[in-house]
């Protein structure tokens, strides 16, 4: 009775057709009803949205890695640029420093040459045989008694002690004659 009873309600919901054994309805048609076929349609539209934003979205990203990889080719080459200039700048103030080197030597030759015609003995046959002067008479001399802070104002002790010195040399040299 309960093989009938379920034979019964499939058939109340089959509708009316009868099925014998183990026959199964198709599920899909030959034929696409109206309304599968605007469904499909809208599916398949929707597949190719989806398509054309993917394709579009990667021509996006490939873009984007276009223009990073342009800049940082640009920031490589603005940076080997600015190697250059460093170096550049590098060799030039070695070769003004070669050149200032090369001057204070031809400066301490030249001051070496000029301590040597500072030499008294080199100064008095210079005044005397080339420039014909000769030495002060007595009464041509006047001593001058100087404090030893005067009115000028000295900058640096070296130099007041070379002057010192030089205006002893000279005075000692024309006393002696």
């Amino acid at each position: 009775m309960a093989a009938e009873k379920y034979r019964n309600k499939n058939r109340m919901n089959t509708g009316s057709y009868y099925t014998y054994g183990n026959v199964a309805y198709e599920l899909q048609p030959d034929y696409n009803p109206y309304r599968f076929r605007e469904e499909e349609e809208e599916r398949r539209k929707a597949e190719e949205r989806l398509a054309k934003e993917e394709a579009r979205e990667n021509r996006i990203s490939s873009v984007k890695m276009i223009g990073v990889a342009l800049v940082l080719f640009l920031g490589c080459i603005a940076f080997m640029g600015m190697n250059v200039l460093v170096d550049n700048a590098e060799v030039s103030l070695r070769q003004q420093k070669s050149e200032l080197e090369n001057l204070k030597s031809a400066n301490a030759i030249l001051e070496a040459e000029l301590t040597e015609q500072l030499d008294m003995d080199f100064i008095r046959t210079e005044a005397t045989e080339r420039l014909g002067m000769s030495e002060p008479q007595s009464y041509q001399v006047v001593y001058i008694d100087v404090p030893k802070q005067s009115y000028t104002v000295q900058h640096n002790a070296d130099d007041v002690a070379d002057e010192a010195s030089l205006l002893t040399k000279v005075t000692n040299l024309w006393k002696k004659d």
